[in-house]
């Protein structure tokens, strides 16, 4: 039996992309592009603990049977990084750059600015649904309850916890023909036992917003200015909708449940 337990973080000033000019307009800022300081980067690592635990008994003779089981608790990713930051969907700032400006987090529904707007099939969304919706919003996020009447860090949200535990047993069967030494294993492995025991756990987490490239999350869209020069925008809307929630359960292969049984001949 072995685990371990380790947590990094690791923080920069910019996160390289392929050219210059990408890592210079996909860097997420909420001032002066030119000097965005040092920030968590894309990919900290943060929080992974596992435990591995193997069992080999020989019971009745003709060889052994094994037990592995793997347990691992790591941050969910998305694009294999475990951070997002919150930005606008458009330009804010007026620089000719979009999605790269991270969003203030307003102390309460009264330092918001919305503007109405109507979506698919007529439904209007008023300033005060969208402040009332995003308070809402607000409240259930971990990283903006706890950071109001700041801008939003770069890669300051951590993406949630997720945990899977995968099963093998095997069982030996040795037997002497002509002499030689013949082998056989049955084995089953179960990855993501969780997942088959209850379709909630061992599941992943990911964004309900439109997420840019660099992990950019934007749930406020349409920014401008307003007559006084104040901020103003729209909440992000999904399935015609506004938006409720920071994640929901992910949906690809890696979040159900697999068994695999496989039988192995060996001989001398």
């Amino acid at each position: 039996m072995r685990g371990a337990y380790s947590y990094g973080v690791s923080r920069s000033l910019s996160d390289p992309e392929s050219t210059a000019a990408t890592s210079f307009s996909r860097n997420s800022q909420s001032a002066d592009p030119n000097n965005p300081g040092s920030s968590i980067s894309m990919w900290s690592p943060g929080h992974r603990v596992y435990a591995l635990v193997n069992y080999s008994h020989s019971y009745f003779g003709w060889g052994a049977t094994s037990v592995s089981a793997f347990w691992e608790a790591r941050q969910s990713t998305l694009n294999s990084s475990s951070r997002l930051s919150y930005v606008f969907a458009g330009d804010m700032n007026g620089d000719s750059i979009s999605a790269n400006d991270l969003i203030y987090i307003p102390r309460n529904t009264g330092e918001m600015n919305f503007v109405q707007f109507t979506g698919a099939n007529g439904v209007v969304f008023t300033a005060a649904q969208q402040a009332q919706a995003f308070e809402a919003y607000i409240q259930q996020d971990s990283y903006l309850s706890t950071h109001r009447g700041e801008y939003a860090a770069r890669n300051g949200l951590a993406m949630p916890m997720f945990r899977n535990l995968d099963l093998s047993v095997s069982q030996d069967l040795f037997r002497n023909l002509g002499g030689q030494k013949n082998g056989f294993q049955i084995r089953v492995d179960i990855l993501n036992l969780g997942n088959l025991l209850n379709d909630s756990w061992g599941v992943m987490a990911r964004p309900v917003g439109t997420v840019n490239t660099n992990q950019q999350l934007q749930i406020l869209t349409n920014p401008g200015v307003d007559a006084q020069g104040r901020a103003n925008y729209r909440l992000l809307t999904v399935n015609n909708e506004l938006i409720k929630n920071t994640f929901q359960t992910s949906a690809t292969t890696g979040d159900v449940w697999q068994l695999m049984l496989s039988l192995r001949y060996s001989f001398n």
